[in-house]
C-alpha cells in the first residue's frame, strides 16, 4: 500500500488545550507561541520597535563624555548604578542619537558603564547630557491613549505612575507634561489610567481621564482624582476636575472614580469617590453623569443637572465597555448593563443581565460591535447586552492554568483593528516574575487563539506625523531590505502612515513600542514554535501506522529557517530532528560547510563538483551572513581550489562576520512565490505529533498547509 496523504489546510482551531490531543483536529495545536492564525494560515507574528520613552523620574547624573564603539561607554560623576540597570539618557550635545532613549547598562567602573547599542556611526559627543536610573515602580507605562481636538487632529498620550506625557511629532519624542507629579501616593502597579474623550458642539474638547484613586487633598486635590487634557489652552499641562455634586449642607464634590466613558452627550463615571466636606466615601455600585451636553455640571439636586444611580447590588465594579448606546458593566460577581431612558431626571437606569463573575481585572475586557468580552477566572465571556455566554470552548482552563490569578488586575485587553485581532496580556503561571510577560491573542475571523511570549505592561494606540515616500529611502539596499523583509501588507502599514493611527505597547521600563510592524522585538530574536495534534488517520481501524514524510506548504524566504521534530506513541523525547529551510527549488549543488574570511573568500563547499567560471548562489549561512546572496540575487564567479573548496572572485572577506551555521550553494536564483517543503519521519506508532521551531530576526514565515503521509503498519492498537 503507498502512503496516504492526508492534507491538513485552511487553518482554524488554533490553540486547544481542552481536548486531549490524540481527539482535537488535526489543525489544532495544544501549544502555539509567537504565531497566530490569520486568513487560514499559519503565520509568525511581527514583532516590534521603540516609538518613544516616557520621561522617567530618577536623579540626574551629569555625562562627561560619551565614545563612538560598540557598544558605546558613558562617562559620569559617581552614578552608583548596577550591571542591568536600564538608564535614561537625555540633553547629551553632538550624540544626539541616544537621547530620549533607554538603554540596559554594563558598569565598568565607578564612573563609566556602557549602552547595549553601537555608536560607531554616531555623531561625536561633544558636551553636557543626564543619565536616569529608570525605576519601574513609578516609571512603568500604564496607559497609552489619544486626545482628539476639534478638527480631528490626534495627540498621543503615555501615562506613567507620575505624569502624563504627550507625544511631540515635529522632535518624534515623548515631553512631559505638568510641572509636578499629578499621580502618586496610594497609586500603586494596579491602578491603570482609564481615558475617555469629550467632545461638543460648544467647543469643548478635552481627554478626560482617571487612575481610580482618590484625589488629595480631599478639598482641592492636586494628585490622583480625575483629570483632563484639551491640548490648546495649554499643550503643556492637564487640569484637576473636581465637580460640585451639591451645595449641600453637606457640600460634595467628585474626586475620583475607577472608571469614566461619554454617552448620550454626557460623561459618566463609574465606581465612584466622592468627599463631603469631612471624608471621602466609596461608591463602588454607582454610575454618576452630568448634564446633558454640559461636563461643569454635576449638581444632582437642582433640575436639569447631573444624577446619579446605584446598582441594587452588594458587588462592586470591576471594569466596564460601551456597547452602543448602553454600557455592559461587569460587577464582582454579576454583570449589568446602564442603559439610557427617557426622563430628563434619571437619565441612565441599572439593568442586571445575571449573576456571573465574569471579569477580574480592570483592563480584562474589550468592546466590539456588538459585544463586549471579559476575562475572569471562571473563563472567557461575551456579553451582548442580554445574555452572557462562555467563547472558550477550546481553552476553557486557560484563565486559571496559564493565568496567574494573584496578577489578574494586571491583565490587559485591546484590539488591534488593522489585523482583527484583540491582545490580551498577562502573567504567565509558570514564571516567578510578577509582570506580564506573555499575551493571548484572538483571531476575529477563525474565531481561534494563540499565545506571545512578550513583555509589555498596558495596550493602546497612537499616530505618526510623518508620511514616508520612496524617496524618504537614502540608500539602495534600505529600499531593498524593506521590499523584501515587510512584504505585502505588512510593508506598506510600517512605511506609509500619515497620522495614522498605531497599535501601541508599553512595558515596565517606559518604553513605547509600535506593535505588528517589526521582524524582531526591538531588535531581538522571536522564537516562533508549535506542538501540532496527533495523527493517525487509522486510529478508528485500530491500527499503527507509519509517518514516513511530511510536507509544508509555505511562502518562500531568503533567510527563515526552522527545525521540525518527529514525536510518536506518547514519547516526550523526538525520535527525529530535520532542519528545513524555507527556500524555492534553486538546484542546490551542496552545503557550505565553512568559510574563510579571506581576500577573496574561501568557502568549504565538501564535493561540489564545479569547474572554475561557473556562477552559483549562496543561501543560508548563518554568521558570515554577508555571504548570503539575498533576495536580489547576488550571484559569484568561482576559481575551484580543490574538489572540496573554490574562492568567490574579487570577493574581499576579511572584514566579514565568523561563520557560524552551514549554508548551500545553488545554481538558481532565489525568486518570491510559495513552495512545499519535504521533511522525513519515518517512525511507527500508534499516534503521531510533531514540533515546528523557527527562531531569528528578519526571518518571516507563513505554513499554508501541512500533508503528512501515512501507511498503516505494524500491530493493532488494541489488544
Amino acid at each position: 500500500m503507498s502512503f496516504q496523504p492526508a492534507l491538513i489546510a485552511p487553518f482554524k482551531t488554533g490553540l486547544d488545550t481542552d481536548l486531549e490531543p490524540w481527539l482535537a483536529p488535526p489543525d489544532s495545536f495544544p501549544e502555539i507561541d509567537n504565531m497566530h492564525i490569520t486568513h487560514g494560515y499559519l503565520k509568525k507574528r511581527e514583532g516590534y520597535r521603540v516609538f518613544g520613552a516616557l520621561v522617567p523620574n530618577g536623579a540626574t547624573v551629569a555625562v562627561s563624555a560619551l565614545t563612538q564603539a560598540d557598544p558605546g561607554v558613558v562617562t559620569t560623576g559617581a552614578h552608583g548604578y548596577s550591571t542591568g540597570d536600564r538608564v535614561y539618557l537625555d540633553s547629551v550635545g553632538g550624540m544626539t542619537e541616544v537621547n530620549n532613549k533607554i538603554f540596559v547598562i554594563i558598569v565598568l567602573s565607578p564612573t563609566t558603564f556602557s549602552i547595549d547599542i553601537n555608536t560607531t556611526t554616531f555623531t561625536a559627543y561633544t558636551v553636557g547630557g543626564t543619565s536616569q536610573l529608570i525605576d519601574p515602580s513609578t516609571d512603568r507605562a500604564m496607559g497609552i491613549t489619544r486626545y482628539i481636538d476639534a478638527d480631528g487632529g490626534k495627540t498621543t498620550l503615555g501615562f506613567n505612575l507620575r505624569r502624563v506625557n504627550r507625544y511631540d511629532t515635529a522632535a518624534n519624542v515623548f515631553v512631559e507634561l505638568d510641572s509636578a507629579d499629578i499621580f502618586g501616593g496610594t497609586a500603586g502597579e494596579n491602578d491603570f489610567v482609564w481615558a475617555t474623550n469629550w467632545q461638543s458642539g460648544g467647543g469643548t474638547n478635552r481627554l478626560y481621564f482617571c487612575n481610580g484613586i482618590a484625589g488629595t487633598p480631599a478639598a482641592a486635590p492636586t494628585i490622583n482624582g480625575i483629570r483632563y487634557y484639551d491640548g490648546t489652552s495649554d499643550a503643556n499641562n492637564t487640569t484637576q476636575f473636581f465637580p460640585t455634586l451639591g451645595a449641600g449642607p453637606p457640600a460634595r464634590t467628585l474626586v475620583g472614580a475607577q472608571l469614566i466613558f461619554s454617552l448620550g452627550q454626557r460623561l459618566i463615571v463609574l465606581n465612584t469617590l466622592e468627599y463631603n466636606e469631612t471624608s471621602t466615601s466609596n461608591n463602588p455600585q454607582r454610575a454618576r453623569w452630568c448634564a446633558k451636553q454640559n461636563p461643569e455640571n454635576w449638581n444632582d439636586v437642582t433640575a436639569g443637572g447631573g444624577g446619579f444611580t446605584d446598582a441594587a447590588t452588594g458587588d462592586q465594579i470591576v471594569s466596564a465597555r460601551a456597547l452602543q448606546n448602553q454600557i455592559i458593566v461587569f460587577f464582582t460577581n454579576s454583570v449589568w448593563s446602564l442603559v439610557a431612558t427617557s426622563d430628563p431626571n434619571r437619565a441612565f437606569r441599572w439593568q442586571k443581565i445575571n449573576s456571573f463573575r465574569a471579569c477580574d481585572g480592570k483592563m480584562a475586557s474589550i468592546g466590539y460591535d456588538r459585544y463586549v468580552v471579559a476575562l475572569g477566572v471562571r473563563g472567557i465571556t461575551a456579553t451582548d447586552g442580554v445574555e452572557t455566554r462562555r467563547i472558550d470552548d477550546r481553552i476553557e482552563g486557560f484563565t486559571v492554568d496559564a493565568i496567574n490569578v494573584d496578577q489578574f488586575p494586571k491583565v490587559f485587553c485591546e484590539r488591534s483593528y488593522a489585523n482583527k485581532r484583540w491582545w490580551t496580556l498577562y502573567n504567565d503561571l509558570e514564571t516567578t516574575d510578577d509582570e506580564n510577560n506573555s499575551a493571548l491573542a484572538y483571531d476575529d475571523d477563525s474565531a481561534s487563539y494563540s499565545t506571545y511570549t512578550i513583555s509589555l505592561n498596558c495596550l493602546g494606540y497612537g499616530n505618526f506625523s510623518q508620511d514616508f515616500a520612496l524617496d524618504d529611502f537614502t540608500a539602495a539596499n534600505d529600499l531593498d531590505k524593506a521590499l523584501n523583509d515587510f512584504a505585502d501588507e505588512d510593508f506598506f502599514s510600517f512605511f506609509w502612515q500619515d497620522n495614522q493611527e498605531t497599535m501601541l505597547g508599553g512595558d515596565v521600563n517606559g518604553n513605547i513600542f509600535v506593535l505588528e510592524t517589526e521582524a524582531s522585538d526591538d531588535g531581538s530574536d522571536i522564537e516562533a514554535s508549535f506542538k501540532s495534534a496527533a495523527w493517525n488517520p487509522f486510529k478508528e481501524e485500530g491500527k499503527e501506522c507509519q509517518l514516513s514524510f511530511l510536507d509544508f506548504y509555505v511562502d518562500t524566504d531568503v533567510t527563515t529557517t526552522a527545525t521540525v521534530e518527529f514525536f510518536k506513541d506518547t514519547n516526550t523525547a523526538p525520535y527525529k530532528t530535520q532542519n528545513m529551510d524555507f527556500l524555492p527549488p534553486l538546484d542546490f549543488i551542496t552545503v557550505v560547510a565553512g568559510a574563510d574570511k579571506t581576500n577573496p573568500v574561501n568557502v568549504n563547499a565538501p564535493g561540489h563538483g564545479l569547474a572554475t567560471g561557473q556562477v552559483v548562489f549562496i543561501y543560508g549561512v548563518g554568521g558570515m551572513v554577508e555571504l548570503n546572496s539575498g533576495a536580489d540575487g547576488d550571484s559569484y564567479t568561482i576559481t575551484v581550489v580543490d574538489e572540496n573548496n573554490f574562492t568567490l572572485d574579487t570577493i574581499d572577506g576579511t572584514l566579514y562576520s565568523d561563520f557560524t551555521d552551514a549554508g548551500g550553494v545553488y545554481f538558481r536564483q532565489f525568486y518570491r512565490t510559495k513552495t512545499w517543503k519535504r521533511v522525513y519521519g519515518g517512525g511507527i506508532g500508534f499516534q503521531h505529533s510533531i514540533r515546528f521551531t523557527s527562531s531569528g530576526s528578519d526571518r518571516p514565515f507563513r505554513i499554508h498547509a501541512m500533508k503528512p503521509y501515512f501507511k498503516p503498519r505494524g500491530k493493532r492498537t488494541i489488544n
